[in-house]
């Protein structure tokens, strides 16, 4: 089975907070309309089951390319992590990605902290090594997955957003998702050298290291319709800051970091997107008129990213499968030309 990496510029992301057939529906238009990847969102209390999921999307997917959008070390064990991703690689035919990162909701909910950097990279470590086939030592005992051999390892891309994640991602990953970058200003020139220093650090380079860009977006011909939609994403991005925020970014902090749900954590309707002013919103998002959009999309390709990753979100009332769509007919398509 040949390992897959990630074939083109625009992956799309979507949250499970929709019922399981509505995903499933979704990940198949999402193939149909020519995104390259799809990355499906890890938060058990608050989404549905991410693996029940992708094993649906596998069977009923054959082009694309399946990520965890991202899983962590924390609700998930290294073993129990492996053992689903050799099986999806099974099923899809070798189309899987196994995003990683420390944890934000999915361990908020659970009254659990995120990982720290040494867990995760041990976490990383041991994940490649039982899908491999080989065999992790533990104090008392010994692990190795039985259906594991080093053809059926999926890349392993590392979420991350501070400095020292980035540089980790750089060194251990098989490439990195850009999380919570602003894309106007340097943070995102920063990131990425940050991600190239750890790079330089390892000890064999990858020859396929990928750097996704992970991004709300919305377009719609009323720009401000567009720009309401993201709001629930620009919340989390400027929530837990890693890098010094624009001054408005930082004001508007105050007030949502004493009323952030996590129960509502990315929703479309969480109710502390009201917090988020207009000019923070392009800071950390796409939204506008298809020409907005495209013209963007293009100028952030132009950078050393492998891939923007949308994470769609729709004006009030419209489907997300809608927006979906239209990015990919008014925005991709002209880019593809």
């Amino acid at each position: 089975m040949e390992k897959l990496v990630s074939r083109g510029p625009f992956g799309l992301e979507v949250h499970p907070y929709y019922d399981s057939k509505t995903i499933i529906d979704e990940v198949k238009l999402a193939e149909a309309m020519g995104y390259d990847d799809v990355w499906i969102g890890d938060s058990q209390l608050i989404w549905r089951e991410l693996y029940v999921l992708m094993g649906a999307v596998a069977q009923t997917t054959s082009k694309v390319a399946l990520g965890s959008g991202v899983t962590n070390p924390i609700t998930r064990m290294p073993a129990v992590t492996a053992s689903a991703a050799v099986t999806l690689q099974e099923l899809s035919g070798g189309r899987m990605m196994l995003g990683i990162g420390s944890g934000f909701s999915s361990v908020n909910t659970m009254g659990m902290k995120p990982a720290t950097l040494k867990s995760l990279e041990k976490f990383v470590s041991d994940v490649r090594a039982l899908c491999r086939g080989e065999t992790i030592h533990r104090k008392t005992t010994e692990l190795n997955l039985a259906f594991g051999a080093k053809e059926k390892c999926p890349p392993i891309y590392i979420a991350a957003s501070g400095p020292k994640m980035l540089a980790l991602a750089g060194r251990v990953g098989d490439g990195v998702i850009l999380a919570r970058a602003s894309i106007k200003g340097n943070m995102l020139t920063d990131m990425l050298d940050c991600v190239n220093a750890g790079r330089k650090s390892r000890s064999k380079e990858s020859p396929n290291f990928k750097t996704f860009l992970s991004l709300p977006v919305c377009v719609d011909e009323d720009k401000r319709k567009a720009m309401e939609a993201v709001r629930p994403h620009v919340a989390r991005s400027i929530l837990t800051p890693l890098w010094e925020l624009s001054k408005s970014a930082a004001e508007t902090l105050k007030n949502l970091e004493q009323q952030y749900n996590n129960y509502e954590h990315l929703h479309p309707t969480a109710d502390h997107a009201d917090i988020i002013p207009d000019e923070v919103v392009p800071e950390y998002a796409i939204a506008g008129t298809p020409a907005e959009c495209k013209d963007e999309f293009a100028r952030l390709l132009e950078g050393n990213v492998d891939q923007i990753t949308i994470r769609p979100y729709s004006p009030k009332g419209v489907p997300r499968s809608v927006m979906i769509q239209k990015f990919a007919e008014e925005v991709i398509a002209p880019l593809r030309k």
